[in-house]
């Protein structure tokens, strides 16, 4: 694999770790825990990940069940597309001659 290739692939991976720490992150707080959810972190995992904002419509996947490992790996695949779809962008940018 060439270098280009592996940082496209760091890039992805990264996005899937983050997509993981917001999963386990939901798993730990879940509703009936008595941890409540910190609303700033959320909301910087919703920076970090802008396809969690695709299990909105699904909120009645409850955390844990088959749904909701299945909605969640969908959106870590999408965030890891993400990830490396910016990867290629900046690395195009910096390729191009001013």
């Amino acid at each position: 694999m060439s270098a280009l290739g592996r940082r496209y692939l760091s890039s992805a991976m990264c996005g899937l770790v983050v997509t993981a720490a917001f999963v386990r992150y939901q798993m730990l707080t879940d509703i009936e825990s008595p941890i409540s959810r910190n609303p700033l972190l959320m909301i910087f995992f919703i920076v970090l990940c802008p396809p969690s904002m695709l299990s909105l419509p699904f909120a009645d996947a409850e955390v844990g069940s088959n749904g909701f490992y299945i909605l969640w790996g969908i959106i870590g695949l999408l965030n890891a597309g993400l990830y490396a779809t910016i990867r290629n962008l900046i690395a195009r940018r910096q390729r191009r001659p001013d």
